[in-house]
């Protein structure tokens, strides 16, 4: 009977078992890492004009059925998540730099929002979200001061 080391399978049995640690330890990391990080914080712009405030947020790979934007006590909350096109699937990363799982955005609404009038759409893996000011806030008034 011929045993294994004696054909030279050892060092060949050893690369095998070296890339299969190494493969487990990478995805290992990479699931550490996501699970101590929490959820993802999608880039994004807020800014105001004098008739409303715009959201812009980075969602490549999201289509608008991914995505949820309720208002809660006065905060506009931008939600979903992006799957790995990876899942399931037994890769060796190379590089990974996109961030996958759930997110959660949450913006305080001022004042002088209209909830009413928000209004959102998904554009070439933007979502934009217009959040009008009420007529009343954009008035100016004159307050007359009187004696007493």
């Amino acid at each position: 009977m011929t045993r294994s080391h004696d054909r030279g399978d050892p060092p060949n049995m050893r690369h095998r078992l070296d890339r299969l640690l190494d493969e487990a330890w990478e995805k290992f990391d990479l699931e550490q890492r996501i699970r101590e990080s929490g959820s993802w914080q999608p880039a994004t712009d807020a800014y105001e004009t004098p008739e409303e405030y715009i959201i812009r947020m980075e969602l490549a790979g999201l289509s608008k059925e991914e995505v949820g934007i309720e208002l809660r006590s006065g905060e506009l909350v931008v939600y979903g998540q992006r799957l790995s096109s990876c899942e399931g699937r037994r890769l060796s990363h190379q590089m990974l730099e996109r961030f996958f799982g759930p997110f959660a955005r949450r913006f305080r609404l001022p004042r002088e929002a209209d909830p009413e009038g928000i209004r959102a759409w998904m554009e070439h893996g933007l979502l934009v979200v217009h959040v009008p000011k009420s007529d009343t806030s954009r008035q100016k008034r004159q307050i007359e001061v009187v004696e007493e």
